[in-house]
């Protein structure tokens, strides 16, 4: 039999969901957004021992199907240390639609960490690509 330890209480939470992004591109665009990841204790991660990973994946009644595979790349600027950009290619924009879903994550030798999911929301392009 389980019991609770705090008897003043019959449930409890654990965890915390990850913070939800909804990203908006126009098809066919380049498109990029910087993340800033902080420890426990506010202060920006170290993300050099840490491998960088997204997907973005179509949901099917039947299957899942990863449309782009993103490497997030860690910039060097001002504010390099806990901070990258994902970015995407024209190419990449073109092959997305409206309700594909993402998430990003990070890992090292000992911990996997899903720092955020998402949605996206592909708005058509209207004006042909001057450079083609």
């Amino acid at each position: 039999m389980t019991s609770y330890r705090n008897t003043g209480s019959s449930a409890y939470s654990i965890g915390s969901e990850p913070p939800t992004i909804t990203w908006t591109v126009v098809s066919g665009d380049t498109a990029s957004f910087r993340v800033y990841v902080e420890d426990d204790d506010r202060n920006p991660l170290d993300l050099s021992t840490w491998t960088l990973a997204m997907d973005i994946v179509r949901t099917g009644t039947t299957s899942t199907e990863t449309i782009v595979a993103l490497t997030p790349t860690i910039t060097e600027d001002d504010d390099a240390t806990g901070s990258f950009t994902v970015s995407l290619s024209s190419s990449d924009s073109q092959a997305l639609e409206t309700d594909d879903e993402f998430d990003i994550q990070i890992s090292d030798t000992d911990r996997v960490w899903t720092l955020a999911k998402g949605k996206m929301i592909i708005i058509d392009d209207i004006t042909a690509d001057p450079t083609s």
